[in-house]
């Protein structure tokens, strides 16, 4: 799934790390074509049965299942916002990328929409499809603009 750029996952703090994993469940989800939640069931039970596997934190899955809730709206708006590219043509990854990053603009009241686009720039330059992370910025920049 994507980029390694310099800055090493390790040196990323912590709420950056549960976003990446929000990304990574909703992508899993879009590529299995399954719903999320069932992902995080599958996670959750894979994780009941064995006291190895990685726990997911509570703020990654508050982010999948407000994404899942609100995915129409979410599309909709970055659909209005991207000039160049409808939602569905977008890479995966990113798409979900954004769509994190709008349903924290939108419906998370401790994340200011600054720290949201800048968040999604990181996770984009982690995981996304492309090292140019003016896309995710351009895009989440009109699509908070038009709210």
């Amino acid at each position: 799934m994507g980029n390694q750029s310099n800055s090493s996952p390790d040196r990323l703090s912590a709420r950056t790390k549960w976003r990446m994993r929000a990304v990574e469940i909703l992508y899993e989800a879009e590529s299995r074509d399954t719903e999320p939640s069932r992902v995080l069931a599958e996670r959750a039970d894979r994780a009941f049965k064995d006291p190895e596997a990685p726990r997911l934190p509570k703020y990654a899955e508050e982010l999948v299942r407000g994404v899942a809730q609100h995915l129409d709206e979410l599309d909709a708006a970055l659909g209005k916002a991207s000039t160049s590219w409808s939602v569905e043509r977008m890479p995966a990854v990113d798409r979900n990328v954004l769509r994190v990053a709008l349903y924290e603009i939108r419906h998370v009241d401790d994340v200011d929409t600054a720290v949201a686009i800048k968040e999604a720039m990181r996770v984009a330059l982690q995981i996304g499809s492309s090292d140019d992370t003016s896309f995710v910025n351009a895009v989440l920049d009109a699509a908070a603009r038009a709210e």
